[in-house]
């Protein structure tokens, strides 16, 4: 004996369910005798095709409750005439695995000409459902816009016009502008209980550019947080943070963008007249710049060169053997603060050194200590009393940021107008 089933979409009053006022076959199916994990489900086309009927009946039936939800009288200033039916359009809905045509009914006054809106695009100012919106910029703000393409294509079974490349890039940067929009706004009302310290690392990375004229631009990135945000995890892992707030821009607007955007990230995790703030920057007079931008809104500020870039810029010089244990020891005194010790020592090994590029690096290194100099702490002293000296916490935020989704993909060039909407969706996800 063989069995079916059936699926039936039915409208009802809410006052009597048993008045049912609209009844619809959605599907009818045979019910067979697995035989494998492919056969075992209804399978993705039934599962698309079973919502695809449902959700086509459901916008009808919300769209049958505007038409009688319409006022006779025209909306329109200074006329007195009366709303009347002037036909269907059907236009084009996109939802996130499948899409519609949907009906709607067009009024129109015979005295001014006035028209309702006669598609969903004019109803809703978009043909697109919020939900595949924001799947599309999240996407397109992680991945490539191709990835983004093919991955939706995955998840509904079929490639979709809606989810072009083209159309995901437009999304995405449509986000961008709209956050950069709520941005400039969000300085006047941010509010947050007052922090006792704040945490801002600063840092930046060059990203391939179509500009003419240039190799690269450079994309800067802030994030910033309260200790009492950082976790500890398991022994031989890092710590995470519970809470933070980023800022991105690659603009060329003398900063105007990046300074304004960390200036509302800072508010938002507590920046009052009392905060003390640690800024730890790589180095470069545009980050400390930033840094800068949050003193007077601070009670106080250190600066610290960061330790991390310190290492970096180290691991960099290469050198002979029997001068490596030179260039550690150099290391050791910038760990403790020693500045003057550093720089003697670093001249030293310049002088000993036969090779003209490791001489340009040792000399290029020196510079940087010197330039910082007011900036280099006893790093040893503050990892022993708990407190920030690098930002090796802040560094995923980087290089999810800038690093991996811009400069993974090596063929990728971009304009800054094309970047930096797509930085300002990321560091909203």
């Amino acid at each position: 004996m063989s069995k079916r089933y059936r699926i039936i979409f039915q409208v009802y009053e809410t006052s009597n369910k048993d008045d049912v006022t609209q009844e619809e076959l959605i599907s009818d199916s045979p019910i067979s005798t697995p035989t494998n994990c492919l056969d075992f489900t209804l399978g993705r086309s039934a599962q698309l095709s079973i919502i695809k009927g449902i959700q086509d009946h459901i916008l009808d039936s919300k769209l049958s409750l505007l038409s009688e939800g319409q006022n006779n009288m025209c909306p329109a200033d200074d006329c007195t005439g009366k709303l009347a039916k002037s036909g269907k359009q059907v236009s084009p809905f996109h939802d996130v695995y499948t899409d519609h045509k949907v009906t709607m009914q067009r009024f129109k006054c015979n005295c001014c000409g006035y028209e309702t809106p006669s598609t969903a695009k004019l109803l809703l100012g978009t043909n697109q459902s919020g939900e595949l919106q924001m799947i599309q910029s999240k996407l397109g703000a992680t991945h490539t816009y191709r990835e983004s393409e093919e991955l939706l294509s995955l998840f509904s079974g079929t490639p979709r016009r809606i989810n072009n490349h083209d159309r995901i890039k437009h999304i995405t940067e449509s986000v961008g502008c709209a956050i950069e929009t709520i941005s400039h706004n969000e300085k006047e009302v941010a509010v947050a209980e007052e922090a006792k310290e704040l945490i801002v690392n600063i840092d930046g990375g060059h990203i391939k550019t179509t500009n003419k004229g240039a190799l690269s631009m450079e994309a800067l990135a802030s994030v910033i947080y309260s200790p009492e945000a950082i976790r500890g995890n398991s022994k031989d892992t890092r710590n995470h943070l519970i809470s933070k707030n980023c800022a991105a821009s690659v603009l060329d607007d003398n900063q105007d963008q990046f300074i304004s955007a960390t200036i509302i990230a800072a508010l938002k995790q507590g920046l009052g007249q009392n905060t003390h703030v640690t800024a730890l920057c790589d180095g470069a007079q545009n980050c400390w710049s930033v840094a800068e931008a949050l003193r007077p809104l601070s009670g106080s500020m250190t600066c610290i060169l960061d330790w991390f870039h310190i290492s970096m810029k180290m691991q960099n010089i290469a050198l002979p053997k029997k001068l490596k244990a030179k260039l550690i020891r150099i290391k050791w005194h910038l760990w403790r603060g020693r500045i003057d010790n550093a720089l003697t020592r670093l001249t030293q090994l310049a002088e000993e050194t036969k090779d003209d590029i490791s001489i340009a690096k040792i000399n290029k290194f020196y510079n940087y200590i010197n330039n910082n100099r007011d900036r280099i702490v006893n790093y040893r002293e503050r990892q022993k009393m708990g407190l920030v000296f690098t930002s090796n916490l802040a560094e995923s935020t980087v290089e999810s940021l800038i690093n991996r989704r811009c400069k993974g993909q090596q063929h990728m060039r971009w304009s800054r107008d094309g970047l930096n909407p797509l930085l300002l969706s990321l560091i909203h996800i």
